[in-house]
């Protein structure tokens, strides 16, 4: 029986060795920083660069930042990924509180008493006076509960999980922000600039007007025309300039930095590059399936709410605890016990209690079932962001050419026209109609070339390919976490 005994305690000083790992530590089950993702594998990985310990970088203020330098001070700054960390360090440490359950409890007690008291002699009555130290050393251990500790630490841990992936897509959501801002405020420059030729080509056409009517060749209602579009051009660059001003205080914004800063970003490239090798909707899908962390949130979710059952349905079932002291008394007059100890088990059987179990049971079921819904609304959200991205692509490249296209013929034309009119073959309206078409052509482009970032932007969130690795989301390879259920 001795031998049982100690083979007992030496497994259990190795389970609590092993346990009081993430108990002690819980927030390494959490994200490093509130710029971090979690990954079961692997370390927390960063999504920034050398610029992550700083608010902004050096070169602020005389360089041109990089998209990748303005997602970095984005991450840094933006307050909702600091909530979603605290809320999955908070996860964790709750996690870690469910993990106490499977060490044993121990704690000392201890009693002091003084004692006046009298005994008598033949002749007369002698006080005494004794003192008594009692300390005791109580040691509590739940041995067998039916699944209440293993399910209360799965619903515990899946909860954790939840917290950390929502982290993650956090992350993914400030990313998906800034990158559409970056886009934003880039083309409303080149729209300005595209607003800027419609100007010039519009001084050019009453240029033209005012010439001819000079020489005695057209009429004034041709001057007046091309003033008109004239005007409405430069209308339309004060337009664009206030649009463009609003497009960086907007990326100021959500990147942390006050607006009234002044900061250079780097422009893309003239030519804009369409080569890419896109895979199916299948298989976006499912890669989607694998990375999307709100998905994935999800579906521990679910596994959350499953564990939460079990727990139901083990709250009814026996408990078998142990409990067992040690101690000794000491005197005052020298005297002292050589030691008491007590060992108990005990058993507890739950016989009734007004139906409160069963209820519990179908409190956790409606639960699940909602999650399970959840999951399912999750899912054909995802298939369907995934699909609408998926053509974005494919048609954003036929817009994007057929609107190269359409800006090379529309200048062509806008040249013929006015050609025309200054000789005397062809009339203000065709010059007026030509620059229309122009203007229209040239805008056109410069949607089309944001369209086209937007849907790639677009198609990688959908996807949950901004930030995320597949290989760092594959949980049953994950052994870092300590999972005691196994020893239930």
């Amino acid at each position: 029986m001795r031998r049982y005994c100690q083979l007992f305690i030496v497994g259990l000083s190795f389970f609590c060795i092993q346990c009081t790992t993430y108990i002690n530590d819980p927030y390494c089950l959490a994200p490093q920083t509130s710029n971090s993702t979690w990954t079961p594998l692997k370390k927390n990985t960063l999504i920034s660069s050398q610029y992550c310990q700083t608010v902004v970088p050096k070169n602020f203020s005389s360089e041109k930042l990089t998209l990748a330098e303005l997602i970095d001070i984005g991450l840094q700054n933006n307050p909702e990924t600091k909530q979603s960390w605290f809320e999955a360090r908070a996860a964790a440490a709750n996690y870690a509180q469910t993990l106490s359950d499977y060490l044993p409890e121990f704690d000392i007690t201890a009693s002091y008493t003084r004692v006046r008291g009298n005994f008598f002699d033949v002749a007369a009555i002698i006080p005494y006076y004794l003192t008594t130290i009692d300390p005791l050393l109580n040691v509590n251990y739940t041995i067998f509960d039916f699944g209440k500790r293993k399910n209360t630490s799965e619903n515990a841990k899946q909860a954790l999980y939840y917290a950390d992936y929502l982290h993650n897509q956090e992350i993914q959501n400030v990313m998906q922000m800034i990158i559409d801002d970056y886009y934003r405020y880039v083309f409303q420059k080149e729209e300005l600039l595209a607003k800027e030729a419609d100007l010039e080509n519009a001084q050019a056409s009453l240029d033209a007007a005012r010439q001819r009517f000079d020489l005695g060749l057209a009429a004034l209602g041709d001057v007046a025309q091309a003033r008109s579009k004239y005007l409405q051009a430069k209308i339309n660059v004060t337009n664009s300039k206030r649009d463009v001003e609003t497009s960086f205080t907007e990326l100021a914004k959500n990147i942390g930095i006050p607006s009234n800063v002044h900061f250079k970003v780097e422009e893309l490239p003239s030519k804009t590059d369409t080569n890419i090798c896109l895979e199916s909707v299948h298989a976006l899908i499912e890669k989607a399936q694998k990375n999307r962390q709100d998905f994935l949130a999800a579906k521990a979710d679910v596994k959350a709410k499953e564990a939460k059952v079990r727990l139901a349905k083990a709250e009814g079932r026996p408990t078998i605890d142990g409990y067992a002291s040690v101690g000794s008394t000491y005197y005052s007059l020298g005297g002292q016990e050589d030691y008491n100890f007590t060992a108990q088990v005990s058993l507890n059987i739950p016989l009734f209690k007004g139906f409160f179990y069963k209820n519990g049971e179908r409190v956790a079921k409606s639960n699940l079932e909602k999650s399970q819904a959840s999951l399912m609304e999750k899912e054909l959200t995802l298939i369907k962001e995934v699909s609408d991205s998926h053509f974005n692509v494919t048609t954003s490249v036929d817009n994007l050419q057929d609107s190269e296209d359409y800006l090379c013929s529309a200048q062509e034309q806008f040249n013929i026209a006015l050609s025309n009119y200054k000789v005397g073959t062809g009339t203000i309206l065709d010059v007026l109609s030509a620059q229309s078409s122009l203007q229209d052509a040239r805008s056109r482009l410069a949607d089309a070339k944001r369209d086209w970032y937007s849907s790639l932007v677009s198609l990688a969130y959908a996807t949950g390919s901004l930030c995320m690795n597949e290989q760092d989301l594959k949980l049953e390879e994950m052994k870092e976490v300590y999972q005691p259920c196994s020893l239930q």
